[in-house]
């Protein structure tokens, strides 16, 4: 009973996390970005992949080691559902996370450059598809902890 607490815990701070730093690019692509934002913006992205994976992980965990069981989550259509979510949220999440990585390549060329306002604009509505998609997670969650979709 320990061991499902404690990969529930890690699982679930590890999602938390994830909302957290998703709002966290939302807002901080609101304003004007300037070279130390696009810098700050790729750091902020590298946490969204690692707690990405953390909470992976810790699902996985929970799938092979949980109270549940396999058998439980492999019968529950939520669960395929939660994991279309996520992975539609990871692949959504692939352009925020190219266009960072290339701000910060040409920031560290050029620290004058400022990326051009469609840019972010078209990387602003891949973060809210993010989100939007995101939130629906935790529904599924949900469902699944009470036994739906079995």
């Amino acid at each position: 009973m320990f061991v499902d607490w404690l990969l529930a815990s890690f699982h679930h701070l590890a999602v938390f996390s994830l909302a957290a730093i998703l709002s966290a690019e939302i807002f901080l692509t609101a304003g004007p970005i300037d070279d130390r934002m696009a810098l700050r913006l790729a750091r902020v992205d590298a946490w969204f992949g690692i707690m990405a994976a953390i909470a992976l992980a810790a699902g996985l965990m929970r799938l092979f080691f949980g109270a549940k069981g396999l058998d439980y989550y492999l019968a529950n259509w939520f669960f395929w559902a939660k994991m279309a979510l996520f992975a539609a949220v990871a692949l959504i999440s692939i352009a925020p996370t190219f266009s960072f990585i290339v701000w910060r390549r040409r920031v560290r060329a050029d620290a004058s450059f400022r990326p051009p306002t469609s840019e972010i604009a078209r990387l602003r509505r891949a973060l809210y598809a993010e989100a939007g998609l995101f939130a629906l997670i935790p529904l599924c969650a949900a469902a699944i902890a009470r036994g739906y979709g079995m």
